[in-house]
């Protein structure tokens, strides 16, 4: 068969076109804001911006129109007046009669002025004085001026000729005062205008931190379960779709704690069975004669005790049950290594300043917790030096052995059930690879975490932090 090579470029040139716009879509967003309420508030506020804008340039218009319109009327009206005034004088005493007008508001010139202004609006007031004058006067040009002020001083300017044949321009002008409210009016209305944003862009971002506050509950119930498994499910209110989702995610998070529990209760039943052949197996093995057997199977049915106690313990590490409550840290490290240094187990609690940190927890658990660091310590590293520090809203508590320490690739894998490490550890320690695995567990529904480092004096250095409730006085 031969090749077709023309079926892979359209191909190629398809998928080249419909993933492009995707992409700029994408580069596009990523320059927006990353909270939805400032994405939401943003949409508003430039509606906002852009509706009460459009308005203000319309009503500017609407505004500047009728202004002229006025202007116009009033032009007409000085003017009318006194052309008709000036129509009764004789054309010797107009001259002096028109030097006696105000400068400032009237331009008054036997000669030709500059090129006429022409446009709708110059007709208009044409036909319009002409109606005024009637036929006292002849009007050849009337202009209107009321946008370029530096080419056109006057409001208007009108050519005028009387019955003798005398030719007069005569141009209006209102006075500064008459100007001047318009102008403080418009810095005005522009103030108001930004006040009026203003207050507006404040009221919607309430609206949308109101609006949006369902979501933020949502997303901090699913922080708090993503904590505690046994978290309190979550109020079903607020608009439909998110009654929706908090519905959704409270049965979702029934099913989970389903599953865990059946999980747990399958584990608890399984070791919890066991317990009763492995007493059976080690009655029957008292009964045996020779002693090198009987060793060799007493150290597997020990091993195998150990496993099955440990996998229940497991199982338990993930229970809730137990109600949180206030514990002092520094008093429960101190008793848990007095305890342990009265048992015989070099274990020692290096005085702090940081007494007085109240973390909530579940103490039993948390007791667990450091029993397990702390003999894992002593078993595999000789001792175990505990102290207590304080990070920022965090407590730290770090327990360091003399062991060999764990290769770094490993030291998160060993955080795992069931993992052990017999490289890095004593062979005739035993452990079944559950201790830590234990520990992460209690941690995790306490808000709390686990991490190991090797510390550069030597040793493995446990590190447990747990969110502060008090802090020390």
């Amino acid at each position: 068969m031969r090749d077709r090579p023309f079926l892979s470029k359209p191909c190629e040139m398809r998928d080249t076109f419909s993933w492009r716009p995707l992409s700029r879509s994408l580069k596009v967003m990523r320059w927006l804001p990353q909270s939805l309420s400032i994405r939401l508030f943003l949409i508003v506020l430039i509606g906002l911006v852009f509706a009460i804008t459009l308005t203000s340039h319309l009503h500017h218009r609407d505004r500047t129109k009728m202004f002229g319109e006025y202007r116009a009327h009033s032009a007409i009206d000085h003017i009318a007046d006194t052309v008709l005034l000036l129509a009764t004088l004789s054309p010797s005493t107009r001259v002096s009669a028109t030097a006696a007008l105000p400068d400032d508001e009237w331009l008054v010139q036997f000669d030709t002025l500059a090129g006429p202004i022409s446009g709708e609006a110059a007709l208009v007031f044409s036909k319009s004085l002409n109606e005024r004058l009637g036929n006292t006067v002849q009007v050849d040009e009337a202009w209107l001026c009321f946008e370029d002020r530096a080419s056109c001083p006057y409001s208007a300017v009108v050519r005028v000729r009387f019955k003798e044949g005398q030719a007069l321009w005569i141009g209006y002008r209102s006075p500064n005062q008459e100007r001047q409210p318009q102008k403080r009016e418009g810095v005005g209305l522009q103030g108001r205008i930004a006040i009026f944003i203003g207050i507006m862009s404040v009221v919607a971002w309430l609206v949308i931190r109101l609006a949006l506050r369902p979501l933020r509950n949502l997303a901090q119930a699913v922080e708090d379960f993503g904590r505690d498994i046994a978290h309190p499910p979550m109020e079903e209110s607020g608009p439909i779709e998110v009654r929706r989702a908090a519905r959704a995610f409270n049965a979702m998070q029934k099913q989970i704690r389903g599953y865990m529990a059946e999980r747990m209760q399958i584990l608890t039943s399984v070791t919890h069975d066991l317990k009763t052949p492995l007493t059976r197996m080690r009655l029957r093995l008292e009964k045996c004669s020779d002693e090198t057997p009987k060793d060799r199977l007493r150290a597997d049915i020990d091993a195998m005790q150990s496993l099955v106690e440990e996998g229940l313990e497991l199982a338990r590490s993930l229970d809730t049950t137990e109600s949180m409550q206030a514990v002092d840290l520094d008093a429960l490290l101190q008793s848990l290594c007095d305890d342990a240094a009265e048992a015989g187990l070099d274990v020692t609690y290096q005085e702090t300043t940081e007494s007085g940190i109240i973390v909530m927890g579940r103490p039993n658990r948390m007791v667990r917790v450091f029993e397990n660091i702390i003999d894992n310590a002593v078993k595999y590293g000789h001792y175990a030096r505990v102290s207590l520090e304080q990070q920022g809203k965090m407590a730290l508590v770090k327990i360091r052995d003399g062991g060999p320490g764990i290769p770094d690739e490993s030291l998160k894998e060993v955080l795992s059930p069931f993992v052990r490490l017999d490289a890095s550890r004593s062979r005739d320690t035993g452990g079944t690879g559950l201790g830590l695995a234990i520990a992460v567990n209690l941690l995790k529904v306490q808000q709390g975490s686990l991490e190991l480092r090797n510390h550069p004096q030597g040793g493995l250095e446990v590190g447990v932090q747990l969110p502060i409730t008090a802090m020390p006085k």
